[in-house]
């Protein structure tokens, strides 16, 4: 089979991309849990309009009023 520096190419970049996406896990588990919290509030909030187009929200969907 022939080398093809494409394919290099592409299989650099796909490592650099798995050991980047692999060091921000890392990051992202040594947070502290007040800001883990935190941040699934945040991301709660914005998925909320976009439900709250397509149909009613069920009891459950809503965020918790709360600020950690």
């Amino acid at each position: 089979m022939a080398h093809d520096p494409d394919n290099s190419v592409q299989n650099a970049v796909a490592q650099r991309l798995f050991a980047a996406k692999a060091e921000w896990h890392l990051a992202q588990a040594r947070l502290p849990i007040k800001e883990k919290v935190r941040i699934l509030l945040e991301l709660q909030q914005q998925d909320l309009p976009l439900i709250a187009r397509q149909r009613p929200l069920r009891s459950w969907e809503r965020p918790w009023p709360i600020t950690p």
